[in-house]
């Protein structure tokens, strides 16, 4: 089977039947028999979902009793392509897998049709058709938002017909299709460029919503309404079709045809959706809610919208339940059913819900709900604490930060996917609003941390933001919402030194290098002031974790570091100044351990700053930590507190401390020694020694592997650093030391098993305790044990309470206390505190968005001296 150009097959074939007619005429007068057989052709799909990024794939089976022509695939829908594949030599069977590869970005997807034509050289031919829906988050959408599934009119009745479109390369039309036409008439005259659609030529939309108002003229039978739409490149998609029965509203006594649509846990404000449908046309919509089974009784709330004046037969309604009012107490259990009233006349005839469907999963940030459960029509739904805002854009968000300075009570969430630093200001204790179009020039934020002023707790309106997209942290002015600075840091090479003999007898030194020119990703900012407690602006450091490139060499492939930066403005004379933190993994000298030697490269200088002459022994196959690894500080920018997480290679994974009370040492006096005792000096082992010794030694983080799990899914240390968490296999509580003082696990509903998978904590913000220390008159020398508490996330939508000292779960009225949220967390959480100092608040990402919740007041029941 070859390919050729199609003019040239087609000549070869005719010139063929041309000779063979010539022949036959001259050997039989009755002349040949014409193949009338067609061939047969079979499109197999590989699956009738399938991912863009695996392509469109599908097998072509196709046979003639004489041999093929041509194969032609057609492709329409959501891709829109023709292929052909040419015989010129006989071929009668043909079987090919084929897969349509998409570049990235393609707005390809949705449902696509492949038509298969299979022709042989007489002309006969047969087809096949397949549908295969290709999953693109860029690929075109249409939705037919009205009229609902079973919809009644009425002659000289009005229909609402409603249709979403969205693709992110813009939509070029939008409108819908009733078949029959002539069962319908526009309500009122429509623009000139208007045709049951709307065109566009020029400023392209990346999502349209068209809405017309139909007058009914069909007196019977049935109408069927599709909403289609075009995007900039062609593509033509459809949504699913409604069919709409036409009756007669004459003595109309049957209540009208209501449905709703609810989640099963929702936030007081959150929606419901109501449908109803009515050949007299729909008076009232709207929605009721009761707290008893009974339905007895005044109802909790019952909410209608008059719609009479539309005349419509078929009307959908999204409403706010609107309970924030009503309901104080969470969770609460509450009955809800859809409402509406038709036009009859005499009189009008009302009903509640006969059937509706239940959302059973987590909202996602776009898009409609990943399931849903049909229902009877009465609905016992959960309400939750919180409130929950979409982001702006979508995307991922990495890191958190909140800022409760006044005038500002601002959280700050790093959007990598975006390329954004989202700011979501607290209006309310019980809203807030994301500030639009928020970037700094910040390539691919994501750890973010304060700018500290004092080491008493009082932060500036600036904040610190690794760009994980280069090699730089951002120090960006929310105040003045601008970008400062952009502060580059330096790469460090990662050596290891020895002494060779040889052969003659001399001796030579070798250095094995190790390039860790890595990104920056989660940081931590600390102050070491001169004196006293104030912050001088060249007292500031962040301490950051790196993000691992795929030019880091072995034993480095894939493993980040952890590191300090001095930050200082490009206007300050302050020297600059960067440490690798190799103290974390110092050990003993053995034989498989190595003399480590550290130097930095800053633009064109080179500078030693750990020496071989120093000996530090390490083992590099466990230098480097998990790609995801954890850094936090306290609230007195005083301690940082570091979690080994993402992928790690050794048994178990590390956590370590950051103590400013203790000093750097070494930086700009020279360590020489010799190399032979006695002998000459050499370079090459010279150097500085820079030294940090507020870091966690590594038989300290030795001992924390010896008490935990193997994977740190997030961290927490509290407003002075003396308590300090660990959430991996369970929660543990460790001390300044990162000595294990207690555990704790978030359990199932019936108390008797672990639950694990949820990332986030995070402690009181007022909490100063320690897991260790006198319990007179509060156990851990805090100011009050009500602050003693953790905030961990539950994977089944909860927020459990732990008291820090312990590890035992808060208890309300004797039974276990938790706080229900609408959708488990599933990125940062955070716990803050607003201007005021009053209200505290909890803040974490759901696959909604960012859910908020004001916190109760919690009176910790358990005695200052700890329970036996």
């Amino acid at each position: 089977m070859q390919p050729v150009r199609k003019v040239r097959g087609w000549c070869a074939v005719v010139a063929l039947a041309a000779a063979v007619g010539a022949c036959e005429t001259a050997r039989n007068p009755g002349g040949v028999q014409r193949d009338q057989i067609p061939p047969s052709i079979s499109l197999i799909s590989a699956g009738d979902t399938q991912q863009i990024a695996s392509g469109l794939q599908f097998t072509v089976d196709a046979s003639d009793n004489l041999g093929l022509k041509d194969i032609r695939l057609t492709y329409a829908g959501g891709f829109i392509a023709q292929t052909d594949t040419i015989f010129n030599t006989t071929v009668t069977g043909f079987n090919q897998a084929t897969t349509v590869s998409f570049p990235a970005g393609s707005g390809a997807g949705g449902f696509i049709t492949i038509i298969g034509r299979a022709t042989d050289g007489a002309g006969n031919f047969a087809e096949d058709t397949i549908v295969i829906f290709l999953s693109n988050v860029q690929a075109l959408k249409v939705v037919l938002l009205a009229p609902g599934t079973g919809a009644l009119a009425a002659t000289g009745k009005r229909i609402t017909v409603s249709v979403s479109a969205a693709q992110l390369g813009g939509i070029q039309r939008i409108g819908f299709l009733v078949v029959p036409r002539s069962a319908v008439v526009d309500s009122t005259p429509l623009p000139i460029n208007t045709a049951d659609s709307v065109v566009y030529t020029s400023g392209f939309p990346d999502s349209v919503v068209y809405t017309d108002t139909l007058t009914v003229l069909a007196t019977t039978g049935t109408f069927t309404v599709t909403g289609f739409a075009v995007d900039v490149g062609g593509r033509r998609a459809l949504s699913s079709a409604v069919v709409v029965t036409v009756q007669s509203p004459a003595n109309d006594v049957t209540p009208p045809v209501v449905s709703h649509i609810i989640a099963a846990r929702v936030e007081v404000n959150d929606s419901i959706t109501v449908h109803a449908t009515d050949p007299s046309g729909i008076s009232l919509i709207g929605f009721q809610v009761d707290t008893s089974l009974t339905l007895t009784g005044p109802p909790l709330t019952l909410f209608t919208v008059n719609v009479s004046a539309g005349n419509l037969t078929d009307v959908t309604r999204t409403m706010s339940l609107g309970l924030a009012a009503l309901i104080s107490q969470f969770p609460k259990s509450v009955i809800v059913r859809g409402y509406a009233c038709d036009l009859a006349q005499p009189t009008s005839n009302c009903g509640y819900s006969q059937n509706s469907t239940i959302i059973t999963a987590p909202r996602r940030f776009s898009g409609p709900p990943r399931a849903t459960t049909p229902s009877g029509g009465v609905d016992t739904v959960v309400v939750v604490a919180g409130r929950t805002f979409a982001l702006p854009l979508g995307g991922k968000i990495a890191d958190a930060i909140f800022n409760a300075n006044p005038g500002r009570s601002e959280l700050y969430l790093t959007n990598p996917t975006r390329h954004r630093v989202e700011i979501f200001r607290l209006v309310t204790p019980d809203s807030g609003v994301f500030d639009p179009a928020i970037t700094f020039g910040v390539g691919v934020p994501w750890g973010i941390a304060l700018w500290p002023h004092d080491t008493s707790g009082a932060y500036g309106d600036s904040i610190v933001v690794a760009d994980a997209g280069g090699t730089q942290l951002a120090i960006v002015d929310v105040a003045a919402r601008l970008l400062r600075w952009r502060q580059d840091l330096p790469n460090f090479l990662i050596e290891t030194y020895k002494i060779l003999t040889s052969t003659g007898g001399g001796r030579i030194e070798e250095i094995i290098v190790h390039d860790v020119s890595d990104r920056p990703q989660y940081v931590a900012t600390v102050c070491h002031p001169a004196g006293g407690t104030a912050c001088p602006a060249d007292s500031v450091y962040a301490l950051y974790s790196t993000t691992p490139t795929v030019s880091s060499t072995s034993p480095f492939a894939g493993k980040a570091t952890l590191r300090m930066e001095r930050l200082v403005s490009p206007t300050s004379a302050t020297p600059l100044f960067s440490h690798l933190f190799w103290e974390l993994a110092q050990t003993a000298a053995n034989t498989g351990t190595d003399t480590l030697r550290i130097e930095l490269i800053r633009g064109n200088a080179s500078t030693i700053v750990l020496s071989a002459c120093r000996g530090v022994s390490v083992n590099l196959n466990e230098f480097g930590l998990g790609d995801s690894t954890y850094a936090r500080n306290s609230g007195n920018f005083a301690h940082g507190f570091f979690g080994e997480g993402g992928t790690i290679t050794t048994q178990f994974a590390r956590v370590m401390r950051y103590n400013v009370s203790d000093p750097i040492l070494g930086v700009g006096t020279v360590n020489v020694c010799d190399t032979v005792p006695g002998g000459p000096r050499t370079s090459l082992a010279n150097g500085e020694d820079h030294v940090a010794t507020g870091m966690s030694p590594g038989f300290h983080v030795s001992d924390f592997i010896s008490n935990t799990g193997i994977h740190v899914s997030s961290i927490a240390t509290n407003f002075n650093g003396r308590t300090n968490v660990v959430r991996a296999d369970s929660i543990y509580y460790l001390d300044a030391l990162l000595r294990l003082k207690a555990t704790s696990c978030t359990l199932a509903s019936d108390l008797s098993t672990c639950l694990s998978g949820a990332p986030g904590m995070d402690m009181n913000y007022f909490h100063d305790f320690s897991p260790s220390g006198s319990c007179t008159p509060n156990c851990g020398g805090g100011t009050d044990r009500n602050n003693r508490f953790l905030f961990a996330a539950r994977p089944d939508a909860s927020i459990d309470v732990f008291d820090t000292f312990d590890g035992s779960q808060f208890l309300s009225a004797g039974a276990p206390f938790s706080i229900p949220i609408r959708d488990p967390i599933v990125g940062p959480f955070r716990v803050a505190r607003d201007a005021t100092g009053t209200n505290q608040f909890l803040f974490g990402i759901t696959a909604s968005g960012l859910v908020m919740v004001r916190l109760p007041t919690l009176t910790n029941p358990n005695p200052a001296p700890p329970r036996r």
